[in-house]
Parts: structure tokens; sequence; C-alpha cells
């Protein structure tokens, strides 16, 4: 007659549940690192570190000037590479290859470090800590097509939107150095009224804008943002509806809420919507002073904060 198994007991189930987070967690270790840009200019970028066995791809986003990164990743062979997320750059890669480690540890039997092919970085159970630099620019044809499959593979839907984004440098003016001491029409009441020293001292530095504006971030209270845009020919001020209350509402990257260029009428407000983290694409109109809406760009918050996985 057959037996059937006792089942376990919520303590012993407890305990196992226990073991396996324990033993998941020693096989965890940090790596940190830094990027070596050929440049002087540090981008916005977004860091990778794909994992060569599972297929998992671990992303962190850096803000522009933000060099350094750091992951806590499970045992396993990875690729660490970076590719900048500003216009012009994106079809750029940095990596971690055999070139990189070549140029740490010089060999007295190599002559030059030639060979740019993917270095593989082992993460063994028990490391505490792994620290390397992604600093190699010029990636062979082969590493390069591997890293556009990677990429292509793990974020294919949602780049098919993004796509379509609009760009700086499609919306792009001439920049005109304002002349002579500039006189605002300060408001008296509403909006504004009680920021005339900034508006005034911001009008002072010079356009930041669309060529011949000055656009002000003033508060409006505990995290909130209202914008200003001041023609700095005239001295009018506008205030935007649309940008009348920019709140701190996003999971992270606090600081990319608002972007927007000095050569460019393209200005972007992002915002949490839900789940969701969504772009509006506003479009500055020089002759009337006012925003009109270009498009829209929504993700997942896990692809904005460069947390998801593929």
């Amino acid at each position: 007659m057959p037996t059937q198994a006792a089942a376990p007991s919520p303590a012993l189930a407890l305990a196992a549940l226990g073991a396996l987070l324990l033993t998941g967690l020693a096989s965890a270790a940090t790596l940190e690192g830094r990027i070596l840009y050929p440049g002087r200019a540090i981008p916005a970028a977004t860091v990778y570190a794909r994992n060569i066995e599972s297929d998992a791809l671990h992303r962190a986003s850096l803000t522009r000037n933000e060099a350094t990164f750091r992951f806590d990743l499970p045992a396993g062979r990875y690729w660490i590479f970076v590719r900048p997320e500003e216009p012009g750059l994106r079809e750029l890669y940095g990596a971690h290859t055999r070139y990189s480690r070549c140029r740490q540890n010089p060999s007295p039997l190599v002559e030059t470090c030639a060979d740019h092919a993917l270095q593989d970085v082992e993460v063994t159970a028990g490391t505490k800590r792994v620290v390397l630099e992604v600093d190699d620019w010029f990636l062979d044809d082969t590493s390069a097509a591997a890293l556009d499959a990677v990429l292509g593979a793990a974020t294919a839907a949602e780049d098919e939107a993004e796509l379509g984004r609009p760009r700086f440098s499609e919306y792009r003016v001439s920049t005109i150095a304002a002349t002579g001491e500039i006189r605002l029409d300060l408001p008296t009441e509403g909006p504004g009224s009680q920021h005339a020293r900034e508006l005034t001292s911001a009008a002072a530095k010079g356009t930041n804008f669309a060529g011949s504006f000055a656009l002000v971030r003033l508060s409006c209270g505990e995290d909130c943002e209202q914008v200003a845009i001041v023609d700095l020919g005239s001295g009018a001020l506008s205030f935007p509806e649309a940008l009348a209350q920019v709140r701190s509402t996003l999971p992270c990257r606090q600081e990319d809420r608002l972007a927007f260029r000095e050569d460019s009428r393209l200005l972007e407000f992002t915002r949490a919507q839900g789940e969701a983290v969504v772009t509006d694409y506003l479009l500055w109109d020089l002759e009337r002073a006012s925003f009109s809406p270009l498009a829209q760009y929504r993700r997942s918050a896990a692809r904005f904060c460069g947390t998801g996985e593929a």
C-alpha cells in the first residue's frame, strides 16, 4: 500500500526559505566601476552588466557628469559596457575589454594593448567587491555587433516607440547674446510677483533656452517648481500653464524633470503617471512666446530608472 509523504512543518519551511535567502546573499557581490571618457565632457549614460550565461541584463542610469557606477550582482560571468544617452552619441559604446585589462596590468611580453574584444568579468560566490574601469571606446566589429544584439533583444518593444521621440537637434536655433541692460516687465501681482530678484538675476546671466530666452525655475512650495520664460530681447515674461507646477513625483532621477538646451526650442517635461513615467515634448514658439505640445513618450519606471532586467 503506497504511503503519502508527510507535509513539511511551517518551521521547516521557514528554515529552508531562510537558507535559500542566505545562499543568495552569500553569492552576491558588489561590482563598482569608473567610466573613462575620451573627451572632457561626461554625458548622461546607461551602464549595463550582462550575465553571459543567463542573459540577464542589469542597468544603471548615470546623469551628466556622473562617471561611477555600482551593481549588486549574483555569481556569474558578465560583460560590462556603457552607452551615452545624449543626441549624437547613442551609437557609441564603451566597454571593459581585453584592452582594459592589458592597460591596467601591462605585461613586459606585450608591446601594445591592441585587443579590443569584450572581457568577461568573473563574479564568484563569496566575492565581496569587484572594481574595474570601462575605458575602451574602440571596440572591434564583432564586439559592437554583440552589444547591438544584447540591447536589441532587451529593449526592442520600448525602443520602437523611442525611435520616434523628438530630438533637441531637430529644433535648433541660433544663440543671440543679449546687449545692454535688460529691463524686465516684472509683474506686480499673480505668478512671479514674489520673485523679482530671482528673475532679474537669471536674466543677467544670459540665455539658457531657445537662443534668446532665459528659463527660470521658481519655487512654488515644497517639492514644487514653477517655470518662467524671460525674453532677453524685450524683457517680457511668460509663465507657461503646462509648467505652472513641476513636482517631484519621479521614482528616481529627480533632476531630469525638466530638460532643455540653450540652442533648441524643445523642452522635455517628465513626470510619474501611475506606474509609468511620461515625458511631454513641448515646442517653444518664438513669435507667440508659448509652448505647444509636440509628442508624448511613455515607458516603465524600471526602464526610466535603469533597474529593469531583460
